[in-house]
């Protein structure tokens, strides 16, 4: 063997080797062989670290002026007289029609009472004192719900009721409902 035969084999190997190195590192490189986690490098971290994006910072959102209710007011001028009547009628929650003011409750329905107190120049106002219902047969309704100005009443059987209410020293209109 001489010396420029022994060259050509040392680079022929040389050559081989890079020939292999480079395959493998295609092959790594396009996703070939067995999956593994990814090699860390000396001085560089294995994945590029995920900063979070930043959150935005919640603005409130502007709250609208409430109008004014005629429920609700701010008028605490003395009661001068009290209103009460039927608001509405209700049979299985559908409010019946046109049943403001109604004399005559079906079966099962709910009547919704009304009472509005005013003072002496017709404005809404106040109660000071505990509101009364009055109700010429307590006994035969069942006085359901949290507002002391309109209670929800279901009759336990039919009958007829004179009812009013007492506000502030003051005896509202009085009204009779038929139960059927």
């Amino acid at each position: 063997m001489t010396r420029a035969s022994g060259h050509h084999r040392a680079g022929g190997w040389i050559s081989t080797a890079q020939a292999a190195l480079g395959a493998l590192c295609l092959l790594t490189a396009c996703g070939g062989g067995s999956p593994s986690a990814p090699a860390a490098v000396a001085g560089t971290p294995a994945t590029p670290a995920l900063s979070p994006s930043p959150t935005p910072t919640p603005v409130p959102a502007s709250t609208p002026n409430p109008a004014a209710s005629p429920e609700i007011n701010d008028n605490d001028a003395p009661v001068s007289r009290v209103s009460a009547n039927v608001y509405y009628v209700d049979c299985d929650g559908q409010i019946q029609e046109h049943s403001k003011g109604a004399s005559e409750i079906p079966p099962g329905c709910r009547a919704h009472l009304d009472a509005t107190a005013k003072d002496e120049d017709g404005v809404p106002t106040n109660p000071r004192y505990p509101v009364q219902w009055r109700f010429g047969n307590p006994d035969a309704l069942d006085v359901r719900g949290s507002n002391p100005m309109g209670p929800i009443v279901t009759a336990r059987f039919p009958h007829e009721q004179e009812i009013y209410v007492h506000v502030d020293g003051i005896d509202s209109n009085r009204f009779f409902v038929r139960f059927n």
